[in-house]
């Protein structure tokens, strides 16, 4: 039986390591005149695996930028960071893109190298990102299959009885981008960019609950509760 003290020995190291990446991002995003000294990148492959799989997990969305230009892109315009959705799927952050689905940026196209930034679900900031040369996905093939399946897994407001796959290969195509290496250093930008329109939202208006007690009834019968209340006790 492993002993407990190298258990939480590890589990400190990990919380460590990943509160100086996040605390380092933050520094150089507050201040971008901080130099090299001030807040010291050291890659950690082993760990930039695990932080990176990790992240990808938890959070449904990343941003997609071009190599290198994170920081100096324009959120509003073609050649700047973007929101998109995906899942972790086989070693690798997999999309869905064209047709009905979300759109893509230009630059993210097969053969090309984009930057992937991931979020952190508690603080929201960015926590990691790293390079990655996008992969097209063949229709047809068993890890298509699998990747759609993946996909449709986490896929919101489908229509019922949607033949997706028949859909996707038709109209779609399905993208992942495997990490080239380790993180890459943080550039002094956020990489902030909303999700940009797409017809893969909400199907129609949102159900009514029948029977239930309106907000503005409900809201009333709580101030008057408090205020019979506040008589009894004077």
């Amino acid at each position: 039986m492993p002993e407990q003290p190298e258990q939480t020995t590890a589990s400190q190291r990990t919380t460590a390591r990943t509160t100086a990446r996040t605390t380092a991002s933050a520094t150089a995003t507050s201040s971008p005149t901080a130099t090299a000294s001030q807040t010291p990148w050291v890659p950690e492959p082993d760990f930039d695996a695990a932080l990176i799989e990790e992240a990808a997990k938890k959070s449904g969305l990343v941003w997609l930028s071009p190599a290198g230009l994170s920081a100096k892109g324009d959120a509003g315009r073609s050649s700047g960071p973007q929101a998109v959705w995906h899942v972790w799927h086989d070693g690798a952050v997999t999309v869905v893109a064209g047709g009905t689905e979300q759109p893509l940026p230009l630059y993210a196209v097969p053969g090309r190298v984009v930057e992937v930034a991931m979020r952190s679900k508690d603080q929201g900031g960015r926590l990691i990102s790293f390079l990655s040369q996008v992969e097209l996905v063949v229709p047809g093939t068993p890890e298509w299959g699998a990747a759609a399946e993946a996909l449709h897994a986490e896929r919101l407001n489908l229509a019922e009885g949607d033949k997706y796959q028949q859909r996707w290969a038709a109209e779609s195509a399905i993208l992942r981008m495997r990490p080239l290496g380790g993180a890459v250093a943080p550039d002094g930008g956020s990489g902030a960019a909303r999700p940009l329109p797409t017809p893969a939202a909400t199907l129609g208006r949102m159900p009514r609950m029948i029977g239930g007690v309106p907000r503005e009834k409900e809201k009333a019968g709580k101030a008057g509760k408090a205020s019979k209340a506040g008589k009894k006790r004077r």
